[in-house]
């Protein structure tokens, strides 16, 4: 039984297959180029300059007369009995430095802030009542040149801000965890030198966390001592939208959305001519002992017709009649027909290539 040529079919569905993957690439190539074309400024940033700024918050806690420490003052990074603080002396200091001359302009100021806190449920500390103090301010500085300093000295009364939390939790009754956070905030403002935009607007914040309500307390310094950025010129202003490369990548895309319509739909159909193919070609492989090929088709209206839904049907009458299958191909990888004739009856099977399309059953 001379069987279909699968190798032929599925060779087409392969190139289908490659040369939809290069449309689809096609249709990603020509948006790049549409999103590039309208928006020329994100490949088109000029450094202007570098920066970095050192911040410290170096402090002393002074103790009051006492038999027991020869020294007025213990250092950083210690633990300290509070009944024995008299007063906290903080060193803040501030150091910028540029790649370029800027005129530049700075203030800052020096605030404590007494807070409440109660913590909640799940560990995390939460604020029930804070009031700022001021400490120390400082009005605008200007300046120009590549680099600037800043340094300030300040005393913390540390009896003052742990009374007022003591007062405080005396007035509610509540038991609260409280301290006092002393922050230098510092604002620049800076531009590069005799040009009148100013890209550089910045705030730091330097804090140390100091416990109130407790009998020994450790102090918490909250900032980073060091850091460095880049100040681009946003290039949005001067840049136009690339209208040729938008108009190309348009038009490319409008044709590759159209071919990939059509090589679906051929594809789709080259698959299901392939599945048709393999089907039959598993049908006369199986059955070709039983099976006899006719290229003229038999008048089937002269004869009763039963038409069975699948070719294992037809197997279980020719089984029973002992009749052979008669096939016959009506369109070359489209349609075939088996017939079994006994006497006035004719037993039909239909094979169409129709039958493999998934994608409108699917729809149905």
């Amino acid at each position: 039984m001379r069987q279909k040529n699968e190798t032929e079919i599925i060779l087409k569905q392969w190139v289908r297959v490659v040369l939809l993957i290069v449309v689809i690439a096609v249709m990603i190539a020509s948006i790049v180029s549409i999103v590039k074309g309208l928006n020329p400024a994100k490949a088109g940033q000029e450094e202007l300059y570098s920066y970095n700024y050192n911040s410290n918050l170096n402090y002393k806690v002074y103790l009051k007369d006492n038999s027991f420490f020869t020294t007025p003052y213990i250092g950083m990074n210690k633990q300290y009995i509070t009944s024995l603080i008299d007063h906290i002396e903080v060193d803040a200091s501030y150091a910028f430095q540029s790649t370029e001359d800027l005129d530049y302009s700075y203030n800052y100021e020096i605030v404590a802030t007494a807070k409440g806190l109660y913590q909640n449920t799940d560990g995390k500390d939460v604020e029930i009542w804070s009031k700022a103090y001021p400490v120390a301010n400082q009005a605008n500085q200007s300046g120009s040149g590549k680099t600037f300093t800043i340094s300030k000295n300040v005393n913390l009364d540390y009896e003052q801000y742990n009374q007022i939390m003591t007062d405080f939790r005396n007035q509610y009754g509540l038991s609260i965890d409280a301290r006092v956070d002393l922050s230098m905030n510092i604002n620049i403002t800076a531009g590069l030198k005799g040009a009148t935009e100013k890209e550089l607007q910045e705030t730091n914040t330097m804090t140390l966390e100091i416990p109130l309500l407790q009998q020994t307390i450790g102090i918490k310094p909250n900032y980073v001592n060091h850091g460095t950025n880049t100040i681009y010129k946003d290039a949005s202003d001067e840049a136009q939208i690339n209208m040729p490369l938008v108009v190309i990548g348009a038009v490319v895309l409008v044709i590759s959305l159209l071919v990939f319509r059509v090589l679906v739909k051929s594809l789709l159909a080259v698959t299901r001519k392939s599945e048709y193919v393999l089907a039959l070609n598993k049908i006369l492989k199986e059955y070709g002992d039983i099976i006899a090929e006719t290229h003229n088709m038999p008048d089937i209206d002269k004869y009763d017709i039963i038409n069975v839904k699948n070719f294992n049907d037809l197997v279980d009458v020719e089984e029973e009649l002992h009749s052979p299958i008669l096939y016959f191909d009506v369109r070359e990888n489209y349609e075939s027909i088996f017939l079994i004739i006994n006497n006035n009856t004719l037993y039909k099977f239909t094979l169409r290539e129709s039958d493999f399309d998934h994608f409108n059953k699917s729809r149905d």
